[in-house]
């Protein structure tokens, strides 16, 4: 990333991959810091924001075009003082902009580039400025000539304008925030159907997948948790239709790395074919988890097999010493975007030989190719190919398993995409929940026991001494305070370690961490602020309820305290604390529940009838079948307590739901709905007829 030929700036010295790829340019970029303002209001000058990440592609275009051209950084260096923010480590700085541009009637995107006063006020801004006027826009050299003849002429009038904006800002979120209200109003129950109907109306019968952007179309993986909910309550089959035509079509699309696995960040039209290439972490990991999901909820040996894909990639393409998972990988490679994953038709024929013939059909490889006159392999959807070709699928899945191979091994000598090896903390948890749940589904061990390799590792390298979380984690340098999100998430893997029957110091931190989340992060109103009351003083303190790549920190809470609450961990607070949440979100919910869709999974929960089931026992070995059985079912509205005999009668006075039980020797499950509980069983065979009973 750094060049040695060349004088390094500021950027030299962070750890962020995105800031050290712009350590080397000629523009004299600062961090965020006191030492950018400071300089800034001395020397009276614009402040020149811009935002991105490591795995941006337009940001790397905007970075060749004009970071690094001496002309453009001579104009940046004279008039303006430059910041580079990393949004993976700042998103609390990234929203405050971004919503500033959306406040100006302009669509959001990285890079992120804004103009702000010497205070950090927003002026103007906007996405990618081209070197030269295009696309209808005007080129950055121009703009950055209008803005500083402005800031000169007419500085009161920006300096109002940037008053305003922020004003604006602030009272848009802060206001609301603030407003101490003890009047709960939740969404009542028709926003389930409001929900399903919204994503029926989007639904693309063609290619599966939600027509909800009119270019591309975004992996809806919490979205399709919703839908398998929907489908567990109300037995609607759309619903599970739309889910598992939507997993399917985007594993078999050329979103999915047909070779190496994993999933690309989205497909830049509606058939799933061009992705923009890049590979994040949290896409990968809430992926993962609606194919569990829905193996569960429908037993097909497929989904299981698309799931295990998805970990192997992880595993071995994200997976760093120690348990900790990088970031995400790059769009671009030899300065290309998506060089790495395309194939010629010669290539593949080389490699594969007779079988060429057969997969040149079954991935859609041709000689013209389908993008930059090369092939981004992909299934065709819906077609039963084994039958088309006489083939019995085990015979379909070993020729193509094997090629893969072959394949990728001839890809692993190309030059690889750059690997953003950060780590960040919810990006973690994400994938251990979804881990952890596939551990219980598959009843697989080693994924659990990966599972808390990765938990360890946060607990390790990302928790100060004094119990605070921390953002981000690399080469040895643990940074910035976690916000909202990395605290819900990180309650979120305890609770699912802990129903995965790992031990009760799971639940233990689960309750610490969302008690001193509470603390830091909760609002009058009941919502949860992005960023902490410990926190550095920004323009405001931000509310998010979108679940956008990820779900939002009020999601993520309010799905913790619902879970809690039926556990019987100080109950009636917890729902309380949960139904502040939704009551804050009441008018989004109803208005647009699409946006929504992991509120509204955690509001499902709430409302479900719901079910406890504790499970007590003398020996692993007697757990073991119940433990299996129980992780291969969809049980969304249970929540699950596994104690032996000794932690039973420790916990008993905790937690109701085991008091004055045991295991008689043996293994007992007792099953609760509502405040009626049913005689215990010692079989699986008994126990499941209870767990499916509507």
């Amino acid at each position: 990333m750094k060049t040695p030929d060349k004088k390094l700036n500021r950027l030299a010295s962070e750890k962020s991959p995105y800031l050290l790829q712009h350590s080397a340019n000629p523009v004299d970029w600062f961090p965020w810091s006191e030492e950018a303002f400071a300089k800034a209001k001395s020397e009276n000058k614009l402040i020149f924001l811009s935002i991105g990440y490591a795995t941006c592609h337009w940001c790397h275009v905007m970075e060749k075009e004009s970071f690094e051209n001496e002309t453009t950084a001579e104009v940046l260096n004279r008039d303006y003082v430059s910041i580079k923010v990393d949004r993976e480590e700042r998103p609390d700085v990234d929203r405050i902009y971004m919503d500033a541009l959306h406040a100006m009637g302009q669509q959001g995107g990285w890079p992120l580039n804004m103009f702000l006063t010497p205070e950090g006020k927003p002026i103007t801004g906007g996405t990618y400025f081209p070197p030269v006027p295009k696309y209808g826009r005007k080129s950055f050299t121009e703009v950055l000539g209008i803005l500083n003849g402005l800031w000169k002429e007419k500085k009161e009038e920006l300096l109002e304008a940037s008053e305003d904006l922020t004003k604006h800002l602030k009272e848009s979120e802060e206001t609301r925030a603030f407003a101490d209200t003890s009047e709960i109003s939740s969404p009542g129950p028709e926003i389930f159907e409001n929900g399903f109907l919204l994503y029926d109306r989007f639904y693309d019968p063609d290619y599966a997948g939600f027509k909800s952007n009119s270019v591309n179309k975004f992996p809806p993986s919490m979205g399709l948790g919703f839908l398998l909910r929907y489908h567990k309550s109300t037995g609607e089959p759309k619903a599970l239709e739309m889910a598992e035509e939507t997993l399917t079509a985007m594993k078999k699309g050329g979103i999915y790395d047909q070779i190496g696995g994993g999933l690309c960040r989205y497909s830049t039209d509606h058939h799933w074919l061009v992705p923009h290439f890049e590979k994040m972490l949290y896409d990968n990991s809430l992926f993962l988890e609606a194919l569990v999901e829905c193996y569960q909820a429908v037993g097909e040996k497929k989904y299981k097999d698309y799931a295990y894909d998805v970990i192997e990639y992880l595993h071995r393409d994200m997976r760093l010493p120690g348990g900790g998972i990088a970031s995400a990988e790059d769009a671009d490679s030899e300065g290309e975007e998506g060089l790495f994953y395309l194939w010629t038709k010669e290539e593949v024929r080389e490699v594969c030989g007779q079988d060429a013939f057969l997969l040149d059909e079954f991935w859609n490889i041709t000689e013209k190719g389908n993008f930059e006159e090369k092939n981004i392999l992909h299934e065709t959807f819906r077609m039963n190919f084994s039958r088309l070709h006489g083939l019995e699928p085990s015979e379909l899945e070993e020729i193509v398993s094997k090629n893969r191979k072959k394949l990728l091994e001839r890809r692993s000598h190309r030059i690889r995409p750059l690997r953003d090896d950060k780590i960040l903390f919810s990006w973690n948890c994400l994938y251990i929940k979804a881990l952890t749940k596939a551990a219980m589904a598959f009843g697989d061990g080693d994924l659990l026991r990966e599972a808390e390799e990765t938990y360890k590792f946060l607990e390790k390298n990302l928790i100060r001494e004094d119990g605070r979380l921390l953002r981000r984690f690399r080469e040895g340098e643990a940074r910035f305070l976690a916000y909202s999100s990395d605290y819900a998430e990180f309650v979120l893997a305890s609770l699912y370690l802990f129903q995965a029957g790992k031990g009760f110091r799971y639940l233990e931190n689960a309750i610490r961490y969302t008690e001193e989340a509470i603390r830091l992060f909760r609002s009058p109103s009941g919502a949860f602020f992005d960023s902490g009351i410990d926190g550095e003083t920004l323009l405001r303190r931000t509310v998010d309820g979108y679940d956008g790549v990820e779900p939002s920190a009020n999601s993520s809470f309010a799905t913790a305290f619902v879970i809690l609450s039926k556990l019987g961990v100080d109950s009636e607070k917890y729902l309380q604390y949960a139904d502040s949440i939704f009551s804050y979100f009441k008018s989004e919910l109803e208005t647009y529940p699409m946006n929504y869709p992991y509120m509204l999974s955690a509001l499902w929960l709430r409302k479900s009838p719901g079910r406890e089931l504790a499970v007590v026992y003398s020996s692993q070995e007697e757990l073991l079948p119940i433990w299996k059985g129980v992780g291969s079912l969809f049980l969304p509205e249970t929540v699950l307590i596994w104690a032996n005999d000794k932690e039973a009668e420790e916990n008993g006075e905790k937690f109701l739901l085991l008091k004055n039980r045991n295991s008689g020797g043996g293994v007992k499950a007792y099953v609760c709905v509502g405040s009626y509980c049913e005689l215990p069983v010692s079989d699986w065979t008994s126990l499941r007829a209870k767990l499916i009973e509507d």
